[in-house]
């Protein structure tokens, strides 16, 4: 049996700083964060740059577009502090989708567009499709 698909959302930023900095000044603590320098436990090399990092709280079946809107939602209290380090950082909102069954293909309604716009962000996709001749559904 094929698992469904698994899809999820994250604000994140990228750069040279401190990221205990970003979190006072945000008032949130991130989902993850590093600081350039530190190694990393998967790869055992040096970070190169520092990251903070504030994910979706909705399960991974839900639709991609859910996850973003709560993110906006966690960003929402805040929104001068996170447009500020947004544009400072280049703030990020981060989409990940793991395609296990079918591309359900993506439309956004203006409020949607307008609320990253309202921060700042622009949007990098990572959309895997997990085909496979030897699954029993293709």
């Amino acid at each position: 049996m094929t698992e469904p698909n698994q899809q999820y959302a994250y604000f994140t930023i990228c750069g040279d700083f401190d990221p205990a900095e970003i979190s006072a000044l945000v008032g949130v603590v991130p989902t993850e964060s590093w600081l350039k320098g530190d190694v990393s436990p998967s790869t055992h090399l040096e970070r190169k740059f520092s990251r903070w990092s504030l994910h979706s709280r909705l399960e991974r079946t839900r639709e991609l577009e859910d996850h973003i809107g709560d993110v906006i939602l966690q960003l929402c209290p805040r929104k001068l502090q996170f447009l500020e380090i947004s544009l400072r950082y280049g703030g990020v909102m981060q989409l990940v989708a793991y395609f296990n069954t079918h591309y359900p293909g993506y439309h956004w309604e203006r409020e949607l567009v307008e609320s990253l716009a309202d921060y700042a962000l622009s949007v990098d996709f990572d959309l895997y499709y997990m085909y496979s001749d030897s699954r029993e559904d293709s």
